[in-house]
């Protein structure tokens, strides 16, 4: 069996309200994929490159300009993604698995393949190399970037990296400095620990973020489980675009964890991502603790302004 060692670079709507939102919701449009293919043995087999048009957002967003180099005129070259996929595909071969740094590039690649109506399967039992990097090198950062990692294994950084084939080589110069003989072999144990979506959906037209969680198109949740009816506890806020809550079905006793994450459209229209996660015992205590924690700060912040005005009245008197 080979390994193919992808890289994809992808565009993204100029603002918001240029997103594409059928038949999905598109956060990126591929325009380079790059890759190496090696044998069992990681040794250098072949190596492609393909220019990718887009066919929605064809002109660069100003973000991924500054970081690729790629511009408008250089869109016009590439190929139409099914023609460029087919092409990949055949040089990809029968036997091959996916090794890529971080989820990123396999989710895109899914969406990119649904969105042109073929196999968004394609690909799917592939390698996350950041697991692997992180276990052998014990890195704290779960989300280590690539050049990061390369510097840290004293990989030369001599090539523009953000261009799909370039920073394929730099991920295949990465295998090439770790045991992945030992890290495929324990691979099925560090995926074993990341948790699996139990439902994922995208609610539309939320026209007041604020009143996010007290709406019942966003809150209204079925158990993945039995179908019945999810008694939502209080929702924790990472920030004003994401929350997290606990879920209980009174059917099959089962709780969930469940996270909403609101993408904005345009300034009053944004669209809300539910996630549904199996809770574990630590999921459940971690939320317990961040809601005693909220409790505890709000108290202080009551008994704060309490003395300060009580101080107030004292200094009028």
């Amino acid at each position: 069996m080979n390994y193919i060692i992808m890289d994809l670079e992808w565009n993204q709507a100029v603002c918001p309200a240029k997103m594409v939102r059928t038949p999905l919701l598109l956060y990126g449009e591929i325009i380079q994929i790059g890759a190496v293919k090696t044998d069992d043995k990681f040794n250098l087999i072949d190596k492609i490159k393909i220019n990718v048009r887009p066919k929605y957002y064809k002109k660069m967003n100003p973000h991924v300009a500054q970081i690729t180099g790629i511009t408008d005129m250089q869109l016009t070259s590439g190929e139409m993604f099914p023609q460029a996929f087919r092409r990949f595909k055949e040089w990809c071969g029968e036997q091959f698995r996916f090794i890529t740094w971080g989820f990123d590039d396999l989710n895109m690649l899914a969406d990119n393949l649904t969105l042109h109506g073929l196999d968004a399967s394609f690909g799917s039992d592939y390698i996350n190399l950041q697991l692997i990097y992180n276990r052998q090198l014990k890195s704290e950062h779960l989300q280590c970037a690539l050049s990061t990692a390369a510097e840290s294994l004293e990989i030369p950084l001599d090539v523009q990296v953000h261009d799909a084939f370039n920073d394929a080589y730099l991920t295949y110069e990465v295998c090439r400095k770790l045991d992945m003989t030992l890290g495929i072999a324990e691979y099925a144990e560090y995926t074993a620990t990341i948790p699996q979506p139990l439902f994922k959906d995208a609610v539309n037209d939320i026209g007041d973020l604020k009143k996010m969680v007290s709406d019942n198109r966003v809150t209204d949740l079925k158990c993945p489980q039995c179908g019945g009816a999810l008694t939502l506890r209080q929702w924790l806020f990472g920030n004003g675009k994401s929350c997290k809550t606990i879920a209980d079905c009174s059917e099959c006793k089962d709780s969930f964890l469940v996270k909403l994450k609101a993408c904005m459209i345009t300034e009053h229209n944004f669209t809300v991502m539910r996630t549904i996660f199996a809770a574990g015992e630590e999921d459940i205590t971690s939320y317990e603790n961040k809601l005693k924690k909220r409790e505890e700060r709000r108290k202080m912040v009551m008994e704060r302004k309490k003395a300060e005005g009580n101080n107030d009245k004292n200094g009028n008197v």
